[in-house]
C-alpha cells in the first residue's frame, strides 16, 4: 500500500474525529431537555409571577384589614394689624397627635371577586409558562434532530470511506496484473480524498449545530458529547382542550365575567368605620387637657358618573367578541395543521419505506460488484458508478428520516 502524505493526512483527520467519538459519552435528547428547563429565565420568571401572585392575594387581605395610623399635626396660623386668617375659621392654630382606624366594612364579596382576578391572572401565568415549555421543548428537540442528522451523516460518509479504503489494495494488486489501468487506481485515490473532505465537513457541521444545541438548551460540556438516535412516537390523538393556548380562551372568558363583576362592585356603596383617638387642640400648652376619641361611620353612594359604566361595559362586551373571533379561528388553525401534519407523517412514512427498499437492493448490488470487482469481471467506474448512486440514496434516507422527526415534533408539540 502506498502511504502518500495525502494518505497520511487523511489517516490523522480520521483518527482525531474517531478519537473525539471513541472518548464522547452518549447524551440523548432527554438530557438537553433537562437541560434546557433548568437554565431557562423565562420558567424561572414565570415560577417567580405565580409565587408573586400569592404575596398579591395575602396583600389584598391584608388591605381590607383594620388600618391603624399615627397622625401628629402642628399648623400655626399667623397674623399681624391688618393681615392674616380670619380666627374665626383657624383658631390661630391647630395642634393634633391622633392615632386613626378605618374599617372597610361589608366587604366580604369585593373581596373575593379581587381574589378572583388575582387567580386568573396567576392562571394565565402558568398557561404561559406551559406554552414557554412546549416551544422550549419544541426548539431543542428541533435542534437534537438536526445535530443528529449531521452525526449519521458523518457515520455515512465514514462507512464509505472504510469500504472504498479496503478496496485500494485489490485494485492496486489488479493494476500491477494488468487487469485495471493505473488511471483506475488514480481515480480510486481522487475518491478517497473526496470521501475525506466529505467526512471532514460533516463533522464540522455537525459541531456548528452541537454548539447551536448547546446554547438553547443551556448544556455547557459539548467537548466528548455523541448523540443518540432519537425515539419519537407520535400522539396517539390530538385533543384541542389539552392546548394551554386554547385553555387561554377560557380564561379570558372568565376575566371578561370578572371585570363586569368589578366594574358593579365599584357602584356600589361603600361604607367604612373610622375611629381616632388622642390630642388635638388650638394651643401647644393645653394640648395635654384636649385628650379625647372619636367614632363615626362614612358612607360613599354613589349616584352619576357620566354613564361611564355603560361605556365601560360596552368595551368589555367587545373584548369578549373579540376573544370569540379569536378562538373560533384557532380552533379552525388547530384542526388544520393536525391533519396536515398528519398526512405529511404518513407520506414520509411511504417515502422511507420506498428508501429503504431500495438501499437494500443497492447494498446486494455493491456487494455482487465488489467480488466481481476483486476478479476484474466489472470495470472500476461501474462499481464507482453503483456506489455513488448507493451514497445519494443513502443522503435521501438521513434527510427523509430527520424530517420525519421533524414532523413529528411539531406534532407532539403542537399548541
Amino acid at each position: 500500500m502506498v502511504h502518500s502524505p495525502m494518505r497520511r493526512s487523511v489517516i490523522f483527520v480520521l483518527f482525531l474525529i474517531l478519537g473525539f467519538c471513541s472518548k464522547g459519552f452518549a447524551q440523548p435528547l432527554e438530557t438537553f431537555i433537562e437541560s434546557g428547563i433548568k437554565n431557562s429565565p423565562f420558567l424561572a420568571d414565570f415560577n417567580n409571577q405565580k409565587l408573586a401572585s400569592k404575596l398579591d392575594s395575602l396583600i389584598l387581605i391584608a388591605s381590607y384589614k383594620p388600618q391603624i395610623n399615627q397622625v401628629t399635626q402642628a399648623v400655626h396660623y399667623p397674623s399681624g394689624n391688618g393681615w392674616g386668617y380670619d380666627d374665626a375659621i383657624t383658631n390661630g392654630g391647630n395642634y393634633a397627635a391622633l392615632v386613626s382606624l378605618a374599617q372597610p366594612l361589608f366587604v366580604k364579596k369585593r373581596i373575593q371577586e379581587q381574589l378572583q382576578t388575582i387567580e386568573l391572572l396567576n392562571q394565565t401565568v402558568k398557561q404561559n409558562a406551559k406554552i414557554t415549555l412546549i416551544d422550549l421543548k419544541k426548539s431543542i428537540t428541533a435542534q437534537y434532530l438536526t445535530s443528529y442528522n449531521d452525526f449519521a451523516q458523518y457515520q455515512f460518509n465514514k462507512s464509505i470511506f472504510d469500504l472504498l479504503n479496503k478496496e485500494q489494495n485489490t485494485v492496486k494488486a489488479l493494476v500491477e496484473k494488468g487487469v485495471y489501468q493505473v488511471t483506475d487506481y488514480m481515480n480510486l485515490q481522487i475518491v478517497i480524498r473526496a470521501q475525506s473532505i466529505a467526512i471532514n465537513q460533516a463533522f464540522i457541521q455537525y459541531k456548528n449545530d452541537l454548539s447551536i444545541l448547546s446554547l438553547v438548551s443551556g448544556f455547557k460540556d459539548q467537548s466528548n458529547v455523541v448523540l443518540t438516535k432519537p425515539n419519537l412516537v407520535p400522539v396517539s390523538k390530538q385533543n384541542l382542550e389539552n392546548s394551554p393556548v386554547f385553555a387561554q380562551f377560557h380564561i379570558d372568558s372568565l376575566k371578561n365575567k370578572n371585570s363586569k363583576l368589578l366594574l358593579n362592585q365599584t357602584y356600589r356603596p361603600k361604607v367604612n368605620f373610622i375611629a381616632d383617638a388622642g390630642f388635638t387642640g388650638i394651643t401647644p400648652q393645653n394640648l395635654p387637657h384636649n385628650a379625647g376619641t372619636s367614632l363615626g361611620i362614612n358612607l360613599s353612594v354613589p349616584i352619576y358618573d357620566g354613564k361611564q359604566r355603560k361605556l365601560q361595559l360596552k368595551k368589555i362586551d367587545l373584548a369578549e367578541n373579540t376573544r370569540i373571533y379569536y378562538k373560533n379561528f384557532y380552533s379552525t388553525q388547530y384542526k388544520l395543521q393536525s391533519d396536515q401534519l398528519i398526512k405529511q407523517l404518513e407520506l414520509t412514512n411511504n417515502l422511507s419505506a420506498e428508501i429503504e427498499q431500495q438501499l437494500l437492493d443497492q447494498e446486494k448490488l455493491i456487494e455482487v460488484y465488489r467480488k466481481e470487482l476483486e476478479s476484474g469481471l466489472v470495470r472500476f467506474l461501474d462499481f464507482i458508478t453503483v456506489l455513488n448512486n448507493y451514497t445519494t440514496t443513502k443522503a435521501t434516507s438521513v434527510i427523509t428520516e430527520n424530517n420525519k422527526m421533524q414532523i413529528i415534533n411539531q406534532l407532539n408539540y403542537l399548541k
